[in-house]
């Protein structure tokens, strides 16, 4: 993971998304206060927000998934890498969980763009570290395993955070591992595939669909003699 710098709301979210879940959360609990709309009214589940079942929220939040895609360039924000429009699905994480925060369930500040596999691991579990928040450098990757590891030197406590949140997540998945691998083979032109190009890819197509490697790369000095020249 490296840290993920915040979008901006869409223009048209709050219309979109926002308002239609605050209506469908007081329809939930039974809200004489429950905006009016066409068709039948929701059937009350729950006396409070807090105790709505999440099944029960409408699940208005997919209308934010083009924006937040474009927003976050297709980059799973916990993998640092590509979903692939054509072969991966890009989902909607809550990072609160709206199993537990359902007052934040369509709010985008709490929106983090997720891979599906990703998004399934975290589930409602409350113990990984925010892309939004954690700095660079917390998360390294081994360049010979290509496996997920804490920095040395950080305290006991983050160091405990980061494991939680490699582990929970799954990060170091052998299909994950195997991705990692390919985008730092790309790059340094270690073809494992007849179809792979002959040239070594550049620096900056790594950093576009795995910016977490092209991140280690240069943290490592592991970039190629023009690439390490040319970035001074």
């Amino acid at each position: 993971m490296i840290r993920v710098q915040r979008a901006a709301e869409p223009a048209d979210f709050d219309t979109k998304v926002r308002q239609k879940g605050k209506a469908a959360l007081q329809e939930l609990i039974g809200s004489a206060e429950a905006p009016r709309r066409r068709g039948p009214r929701r059937a009350k589940v729950a006396e409070r927000v807090e105790n709505i079942p999440s099944e029960a929220l409408p699940p208005f939040w997919t209308e934010a998934l083009p924006e937040l895609r474009a927003a976050y360039r297709d980059i799973c924000a916990y993998l640092g890498m590509y979903i692939d429009p054509a072969t991966g699905l890009a989902t909607v994480d809550h990072f609160k969980p709206k199993s537990n925060h359902q007052a934040l369930a369509y709010e985008w500040s709490n929106f983090r763009l997720a891979s599906h596999q990703i998004n399934t691991n975290k589930d409602s579990h409350e113990d990984v570290l925010d892309p939004f928040e954690i700095q660079d450098g917390w998360f390294v990757i081994d360049l010979g395993t290509f496996k997920v590891e804490p920095a040395e030197g950080l305290d006991d406590g983050l160091r405990a955070a980061v494991i939680a949140t490699r582990d929970r997540l799954g990060l170091n998945s052998p299909t994950f591992c195997a991705s990692r691998a390919r985008y730092h083979d790309l790059y340094h032109g270690l073809r494992t595939d007849p179809d792979d190009p002959e040239e070594p890819l550049p620096l900056a197509w790594i950093r576009r669909y795995c910016p977490f490697v092209a991140h280690e790369l240069r943290r490592q000095d592991r970039l190629r003699p023009a690439d390490r020249e040319s970035s001074g």
